[in-house]
């Protein structure tokens, strides 16, 4: 399977006085070590973290596996009226999908993608697919353990983003919070990382977000490997429970100054993938399979 890897990784970054997300890092290099996938590229987004550190952090890693998948640099901030109309991500997503198909996870922001909506609307068609981290189910607001709500972090930092890759029409599967809330990494998970130079280099960097992650959320078992599962979805889509939905872009009803994303089979704009939850067995074996591939 070939796939174009959108990420927003963050892997070691500190943003806003804290550590950020670790979970595109472990996305990547599963990816990366996966006989199933040929990664074509990874593009750079702004969003768990400023551009400059998402870009470098992803060009760390695949120099660390020794990967020969190029990196090209994306948006730093989401789509204004007068904004940058594309950028070096958005013309290596055009170019590579111009011969030849591939799915785009986009596990960030979706600035870039967005932007190939506008630009190259015709390149987008040729997508097989893209898996997003995003889309809640209609009127839901993110509880953890009784704390939030939380926000639909990808989609709402770049809302009409969303709105151009929904409204274009390409094949979108949304693994978001309500899917990938049911599943966590814990420390027990992180010990039994294979030893390799990439075990040593990642857990340095995912105990601190572990750590910042329990104390924001007490009694969770670990943090959410949000990003992982949109690329097991298309490598095991019978692990997964689907419908097939409509969606809609609406305002909060918890902040007047924020628009979500929202879906449902009763709604329009469609269709979409909306992934609601695991079969048995699904989510531990998303887990194992997290656990063996970072190596």
């Amino acid at each position: 399977m070939r796939l174009i890897i959108d990420t927003d990784i963050a892997l070691g970054a500190v943003h806003d006085g804290r550590p950020r997300d670790v979970d595109d890092a472990y996305a990547v290099v599963a990816s990366l070590n996966s006989a199933a996938i040929a990664v074509v590229g990874i593009t750079t987004v702004f969003g768990n973290a400023p551009l400059a550190d998402t870009d470098a952090i992803a060009r760390e890693i695949v120099a660390m596996k020794g990967s020969t998948a190029p990196v090209a640099t994306g948006a730093a901030e989401p789509l204004s009226r007068d904004g940058p109309t594309t950028n070096d991500a958005v013309e290596f997503m055009a170019d590579t999908l111009k011969s030849q198909s591939a799915h785009i996870a986009a596990i960030g922001p979706l600035t870039n993608v967005g932007l190939l909506a506008r630009r190259y609307p015709e390149r987008l068609a040729n997508a097989a697919s893209v898996a997003i981290v995003g889309g809640r189910t209609a009127g839901n607001r993110f509880m953890l353990h009784g704390k939030g709500p939380v926000n639909d972090f990808n989609v709402e930092n770049d809302i009409e983003a969303a709105r151009a890759v929904l409204e274009h029409g390409v094949p979108v599967t949304m693994a978001g919070f309500e899917l990938t809330s049911q599943v966590a990494l814990g420390s027990a998970h992180l010990e039994a990382l294979p030893a390799s130079p990439i075990r040593e280099h990642f857990l340095a960097r995912t105990r601190p977000w572990l750590e910042h992650w329990q104390r924001t959320f007490p009694g969770d078992d670990g943090f959410h490997p949000w990003d992982s599962a949109a690329i097991d979805w298309l490598l095991h889509p019978e692990r997964y429970m689907r419908e097939n939905r409509g969606w809609r872009i609406g305002v909060s009803p918890d902040d007047p100054d924020v628009r979500w994303l929202e879906t449902s089979p009763k709604l329009g704009g469609g269709p979409v993938t909306f992934l609601t939850g695991f079969v048995d067995g699904g989510a531990a074996a998303l887990v194992d399979d997290i656990v063996q591939s970072t190596y």
